[in-house]
């Protein structure tokens, strides 16, 4: 059986509101297997976005830890573990991130700038991913041109753009339409056989579970299931 891709051991996270504590997450022990998809599903403060921020190493925990291949998040350097959000983690977020000023072009793009490639490669490259979104004639316009559910196909692209092993989607489908729901996670499964990709979603209850390999209910923090 292959190794680990992720664990997460008694892990907690505790945030502190109004002078009083809870727990965002609370003992989550979890293991993730390569190639594997994951749908983690509860209700809006369930602890899904907390769990996938600690998981993808921005958030780190109160206690209890996260190992990345065998290796403590907490506990890299912070070159370390910059390599790996830049190479390894991909990290689709609930409110896309696109930079109001730079093009859509340029705010995917812009994931690429550390990496130094040709820039020719890279335009290819952006331009087959857009195309495959249907956004490839609106790569010069600003995220406020674009509709919600164009900016978070944006947001998706700058995402694979990167090629990482492991992509981790907070609600990737909460604001598009059903159609396009569909083929947005077509296009990541499709993705995740063909680059051998670990794939760990979060939702409400707007994807379907025949997507996963494996369903996580959180309620109040905890594995319910």
């Amino acid at each position: 059986m292959d190794n680990p891709v992720i664990e997460c051991q008694s892990l907690t996270k505790i945030y502190t509101r109004n002078n009083q504590a809870f727990n965002a997450v609370s003992d989550i022990n979890l293991t993730i297997r390569r190639n594997e998809t994951v749908l983690i599903k509860g209700r809006s403060g369930a602890g899904k976005s907390t769990l996938l921020n600690m998981m993808g190493g921005l958030v780190m925990p109160s206690s209890g830890k996260v190992l990345f291949k065998g290796k403590n998040l907490a506990e890299m350097k912070n070159n370390t573990l910059s390599s790996i959000l830049l190479n390894e983690i991909g990290i689709i977020f609930q409110s896309f991130n696109l930079l109001p000023t730079y093009t859509i072009f340029e705010n995917i793009e812009i994931a690429l700038a550390p990496k130094k490639q040709d820039r020719e490669l890279i335009k290819k490259e952006i331009m087959s991913h857009l195309e495959q979104f249907d956004l490839g004639d609106k790569h010069n316009l600003l995220p406020t041109q674009l509709s919600v559910g164009q900016q978070q196909k944006a947001a998706i692209v700058r995402t694979l753009i990167k090629q990482p092993s492991v992509i981790f989607a907070d609600e990737p489908t909460g604001s598009v339409d059903t159609e396009s729901a569909s083929e947005i996670l077509g296009y990541l499964i499709d993705l995740k056989k063909r680059r051998d990709i670990t794939l760990i979603l979060a939702s409400h209850g707007n994807i379907p579970d025949k997507y996963a390999d494996r369903l996580i209910v959180l309620e109040n923090g905890k594995i319910s299931n």
